[in-house]
This record gives structure tokens, C-alpha cells and sequence, in this order.
């Protein structure tokens, strides 16, 4: 067990994002009813050796599962938005189509992409099922031969790690291997509580997996922490400048890369185009932190509900060769209410991603370039000096 301090959330040093909605008790995605996370991950490999071959073998991969217990019995209405698309969902189009979530939920690095879906599927192989994977792109960290990583026993362990504790951030799941502004990223959370009538309340709960942003534009608190850092060389050299960035641009390798999944999930009954509408916000809140500016940037969004139908669903007769109309009823929020579920997922999107450089870990990658992570100490200095 690691006797190292736990590093700081952005709250712990008086980073508050938003002012008029308060964060769950654990301030996680899990602070939503019903709502489980599991993560797995491996960190492993020579980094000493110069044998290239064994260079290879370097392994800093994971995966995160989201979703309910009960989420094959019981679909949950979702809906998926986007502000950049260069990424990959799987599973999107039948959420599009049916409005509905029917399996959990899996992010992972970009070329474990099949391996993830394949696992999901393996798990319960007699159900014929469409798996919702997310990806983002970890070359950074990771190489892209992926022979020591076994995706189906990563899977297995983080579907059984499945939990509604406050969930781990920085360099674990599917964020072990993900940079960020320049800086280590990988996974945070966040969640908000937004009022409803009669004394009620709806949690919006967020988890990210942050490999988005240029060093340059990370924006704390509204301060522009990023620039700074950059300035005073911290995240420098990895952003290419003057004649090395034409020649990378030449070589095809100026190319940035950057990616960021977020999924968005809430108790308050909403339906699917709705969701969809409260996924988009998430934007909103990556906008705020300095995220967005790139085309080759999987800014990718899924918002699910886990509001239950108020009458059960009746399953679909066969016996007959005109199958009769089912239905039933569930209760809806008002369009005309949703601005603060809409602020909820700004808000929690953009304090999800502090969570993740906060908590995330110093990681030297397959190449040996040490991705460092956020200085909190300076980053508290910045904030503080531009208070007084």
C-alpha cells in the first residue's frame, strides 16, 4: 500500500466551479441512485530497457464500466451529443434509433477498442447485444502493440469491481495511459444537485475521461493556469514549436490527437431527446476549461436516465401473427425546466476534468517522455494571487 499523500480534488484547494448548485455527497457520477463504476487497469514493463522489442511490451492501458444492476431488465432512456467527432462510440446509432441504454456503459484507449466490445459481449454471450464503447486515443503513453494486454480479463475485473463508491480518478481504467493539456489526465468525476418542487431533488452525476486539450488553454477557475504553466516551461517541450512543428507537421506528425468521452447520468425522468440535450452541455463545461479547439478531437457525450417507468413495461406477445400494441407510462421532466439540469452537467463536466489532473500521477510512457502531472501547489498559488 502507498504511503504517498493522497493528492487533492480541485474543491480540496478552494476551486469551486458554479456557485448555485452543490455538489452530491461524494461529488461523483456514483452520487446518482443506482448508478455503479468499475475500473481495472495494468501499469507494467521494462522502461529501463533499449531493446526495442521489449520497449514494445510497455503496457499503461485500463478500461472503466459504467452502468446499473439491473440495466439489461430494465433499459434506461439515453441519448448521446457531440461536439467534435473525431472519436468513436460504438453502440450509438441504436441509442439514436430506440432512445435507450441496454447494456453498461465501457471506455478504454483507442485500439482496445474491439477487444473491449468483443469482452462486453463475452460476458453474457447468450444475450445478442450491441456494446457501448467509448474511446480515446492513449499513444501518448501506450504503444500501439498491444500483445501483453489481456482486454477480456481487464473487463472481468472491472465489471466485477463495480461499485456506488466515490469513484477512483487520475491514472486508473480507461484514463491509466491519458494526457491531457499537456499534463497526466485519465478519469475524474463530478456531480451536482439540482432542486425540484415540493422539497425534491435530482442529482446530475459526471465521469470523464480526460485526453483532450493543448497545454497552452487549460483554464482553472477562469484563470489561465495553462499559458502560465506553459510559459514557465512546465508542460513544454511537448507542444512543437517554430521549426520542429513545421517539420512534425511535414512528417505528418504535428497532428494533435485529443479526445475526451463524458457520460452524464441523472435520476431526474428524462426522456431520450432530452437527454440528448443535457449531454451537448457537457461542451459547454469542456469549453470553459479550455478544451474543444481541435478537428482531430473525440469530444464525445452520453447522457443516460435512471428514472424508472411508472408502470412496468409489458414484454411483446408472439402467439399471434399481429403482434398487438404495449405500452406504458413514465413521468417526464418539462422541457421548459431543463436550464439547470443543464447547468448541472456544465458544471460537473468542467470540475470532472480538474478531478482527473488533480488526482492524476507523474507516468513515463513507452517512449520515455514523463507525462508530469498538475502542480497543485502552483496552481493554488495562481488562484489565490489572482483573488487578492
Amino acid at each position: 500500500m502507498s504511503t504517498e499523500p493522497k493528492r487533492p480534488r480541485a474543491r480540496d484547494i478552494g476551486i469551486v466551479i458554479g456557485e448555485l448548485l452543490k455538489p452530491g455527497k461524494l461529488n461523483s457520477i456514483t452520487d446518482v441512485p443506482r448508478v455503479k463504476v468499475g475500473t481495472a487497469q495494468k501499469i507494467a514493463g521494462n522502461l529501463s530497457s533499449k531493446d526495442e522489442e521489449e520497449r514494445k511490451k510497455i503496457v499503461r492501458a485500463g478500461v472503466t464500466i459504467i452502468g446499473t444492476d439491473d440495466i439489461e431488465q430494465v433499459p434506461l432512456y439515453a441519448g448521446v451529443g457531440i461536439l467534435q467527432g473525431s472519436g468513436e462510440l460504438t453502440g450509438s446509432i441504436f441509442i439514436k434509433e430506440g432512445g435507450e441504454l441496454t447494456c453498461p456503459i465501457a471506455i478504454s484507449g483507442t485500439m482496445h477498442t474491439g477487444r473491449v466490445y468483443d469482452a462486453i459481449n463475452g460476458i453474457n454471450p447468450l444475450r445478442i447485444q450491441l456494446p457501448v464503447v467509448g474511446e480515446t486515443y492513449d499513444r501518448m503513453t501506450h504503444p500501439l502493440s498491444h500483445s501483453e494486454v489481456s482486454m477480456p480479463d481487464l473487463v472481468s475485473e472491472a465489471v466485477a469491481n463495480m461499485s456506488s463508491e466515490s469513484v477512483q480518478e487520475g491514472n486508473v481504467g480507461g484514463g491509466t495511459g491519458m494526457v491531457s493539456f499537456g499534463l497526466k489526465g485519465g478519469t475524474g468525476s463530478s456531480s451536482r444537485i439540482v432542486p425540484g418542487l415540493n422539497g425534491t431533488s435530482y442529482t446530475v452525476g459526471v465521469l470523464v475521461q480526460a485526453n483532450h486539450g493543448s497545454p497552452y488553454d487549460l483554464v482553472i477557475g477562469g484563470k489561465p493556469v495553462g499559458k502560465i504553466l506553459d510559459e514557465e516551461g512546465y508542460t513544454a517541450p511537448w507542444f512543437p514549436t517554430h521549426d520542429a512543428q513545421v517539420k512534425q507537421l511535414q512528417d505528418g506528425e504535428g497532428r494533435q490527437h485529443l479526445s475526451i468521452i463524458v457520460i452524464v447520468a441523472t435520476d431526474a425522468p428524462l426522456l431520450p431527446h432530452q437527454c440528448s440535450a443535457v449531454a451537448r452541455r457537457a461542451g459547454v463545461g469542456i469549453s470553459r476549461g479550455g478544451g474543444g479547439n481541435h478537428f482531430f478531437s473525440g469530444d464525445i457525450f452520453l447522457c443516460f436516465s435512471t428514472a424508472r417507468p411508472e408502470t412496468p413495461r409489458v414484454a411483446p406477445t408472439y402467439e399471434t401473427r399481429v403482434q398487438p400494441i404495449t405500452t406504458f407510462t413514465v413521468n417526464a421532466v418539462h422541457n421548459e425546466t431543463l436550464d439547470f439540469m443543464f447547468r448541472a452537467a456544465a458544471d460537473a463536466t468542467e470540475e470532472a476534468v480538474l478531478n482527473a489532473l488533480f488526482a492524476a500521477d507523474d507516468l513515463e510512457g513507452y517512449t520515455g517522455r514523463k507525462w508530469r502531472s498538475l502542480p497543485v501547489d502552483r496552481v493554488r498559488e495562481i488562484v489565490q494571487q489572482s483573488r487578492s
